[in-house]
């Protein structure tokens, strides 16, 4: 299960390619269907469909 919050990592499969990303959320689409998605391509929304935890399972620590 992952958990849809904002600087959470996940991995993606963008629509156009079979390639495997890895991404950090930035925040959720009005309708909450999309996240928007940062990396080192640039900011996409990525459907909550593709989205999975990262390969390690790791999440960012909560600040306090």
């Amino acid at each position: 299960m992952i958990e849809l919050r904002a600087g959470a990592k996940v991995r993606y499969s963008p629509v156009h390619t079979d390639e495997v990303r890895e991404g950090e959320l930035v925040r959720p689409s009005p309708n909450g269907e999309e996240w928007l998605v940062k990396n080192r391509f640039g900011r996409f929304w990525i459907h909550v469909t593709r989205l999975r935890p990262p390969e390690d399972g790791a999440q960012p620590d909560d600040a306090a």
